[in-house]
């Protein structure tokens, strides 16, 4: 999470500063809602699993902004973000299969293996 933390506060600087450098004004994050609590509200799993689903939106977002951005300076940071965040997603995919929280998804057959089975049906 302090990882996360870390890319976004970076991300959100990369983009004000491109604001400001164009004399646009950038908008002010909030820190309204953040408490000093150490008492976990939610379980870790449910924390893992909306971070990988936020992680995998904001590669979403990033691909739309890219595709629709006509400033190639732009369309290079979304590229190279999205990176960044494809590599955290899977240090969080990663930590969900160590503690047995991420089932593997289903794949195809292994034909090779099929075919060379001693109990196949000829």
């Amino acid at each position: 999470m302090m990882r996360g933390n870390e890319i976004s506060q970076k991300h959100i600087k990369l983009f004000a500063d491109t604001l400001l450098n164009d004399h646009i004004a950038a908008p002010m994050s909030s820190d309204l809602y953040i408490t000093d609590s150490t008492t976990p509200v939610f379980s870790e799993k449910l924390m893992m699993f909306h971070m990988s689903l936020l992680s995998a939106t904001g590669i979403g977002n990033y691909a739309t902004a890219a595709a629709a951005s006509q400033r190639s300076d732009l369309a290079l940071n979304y590229e190279r973000m999205s990176f960044e965040i494809g590599r955290y997603a899977k240090a969080g995919a990663d930590i969900m299969i160590k503690n047995q929280w991420l089932e593997q998804p289903p794949g195809t057959i292994n034909k090779e293996q099929l075919i060379r089975s001693p109990n196949k049906k000829a």
